[in-house]
């Protein structure tokens, strides 16, 4: 289920007619930092990114634990990158290259110019943006917009997003001293969170929070973004964030100290303890957007959110909030 679905629109169109956005180039790299084979052909294969020649390219490099557990950036998150290149069927052997969705197969150098630049003219029916907002020292709010540019058959699709980082500088037991956009983290499933993609037009809201862990770059840090289709895995369209300083809707500050929500996540109701109701009024819950989603009175206690899309969201009664999640 979506970690953060903060806006649904209308579900899409099935018709197909020409597609209006430009189309990122999505290049998934599976490497691994003790491989020597990677270390003796990832060179040609940046050389044809030409430091990030192609702008309309997304590069993002996976590491996998296999063919060498031993692999730094593995050991920092293997389960996300191991599952990660499980969803292509391509673990067990680094390098890889997946392109738009479909596995390349092994060459010399790992993609050519001739390969991306055929994709560089095509368009998607798919638009997506990303923000990045920092928090203090260590967190980050993300958000994801996805836009509906032109129609397309109502397969379902994935949203994935996650964390990368550019430049690390380290030398690694292959040798290697330079590598570009480390996966970090996932921000969905690994596999992508499936969703309808709204009406042509509309926009799908999508936020996230993350930690800065001990160890990465702040400024270095990026969240990135693609939407694919469930079934046959290409790739319509990613992109990589903007830093700013403040989202159109600021989110809301917590406090959690004065109640208690339980069950925490929830389905469908909610308990609520610590409070005087009698004294407090109304509450209302918001979506991260900052947008009232509901305003109710709260019997016995309870409160229905049944009705409510699932994702993350602010309970606010008396001026004291509470997050909770809604599944």
């Amino acid at each position: 289920m979506m970690k953060k679905l903060l806006a649904l629109f209308s579900l899409i169109s099935s018709l197909n007619i020409f597609a209006q956005s430009p189309r990122v180039v999505v290049v998934e790299h599976l490497t691994n930092s003790a491989c020597s084979i990677c270390a003796s052909k990832n060179p040609a294969f940046y050389q044809v990114l030409s430091g990030y020649h192609y702008p309309q390219v997304l590069h993002i490099s996976i590491h996998p634990s296999s063919p060498h557990s031993n692999c730094v950036f593995s050991l920092q998150n293997k389960d996300e990158n191991d599952a990660r290149t499980m969803y292509y069927n391509a673990f067990g052997y680094t390098p890889v290259i997946v392109l738009n969705g479909t596995v390349l197969p092994g060459t010399n150098p790992l993609i050519s110019n001739a390969q991306i630049d055929t994709l560089l003219s095509q368009t998607s029916a798919v638009e997506i943006a990303a923000y990045e907002l920092p928090v203090g020292a260590d967190s980050v709010y993300s958000r994801v917009v996805v836009k509906t540019t032109g129609s397309i058959s109502n397969a379902p699709v994935r949203l994935f997003a996650g964390v990368a980082e550019e430049p690390i500088h380290l030398t690694t037991p292959n040798g290697e001293t330079l590598h570009h956009d480390v996966f970090q983290k996932a921000l969905t499933a690994v596999t992508g969170d499936t969703f309808s993609l709204p009406a042509l037009n509309d926009s799908l809201v999508f936020n996230f929070r993350y930690q800065i862990k001990s160890g990465w770059n702040a400024d270095s840090l990026y969240t990135f973004a693609l939407v694919q289709r469930s079934d046959t895995k290409e790739v319509l369209n990613g992109t990589k964030s903007t830093r700013v300083t403040a989202f159109v809707t600021a989110l809301p500050e917590i406090e959690e100290e004065s109640f208690y929500l339980y069950p925490n996540p929830t389905s469908s109701e909610l308990q609520i303890s610590g409070i005087d109701f009698a004294k407090r009024g109304a509450v209302m819950i918001y979506d991260l957007t900052g947008r009232k989603v509901l305003e109710t009175q709260v019997a016995a206690n309870r409160i229905n959110v049944s009705s409510l899309q699932n994702g993350t969201y602010v309970l606010e009664v008396g001026g004291v909030r509470h997050r909770f999640i809604k599944n």
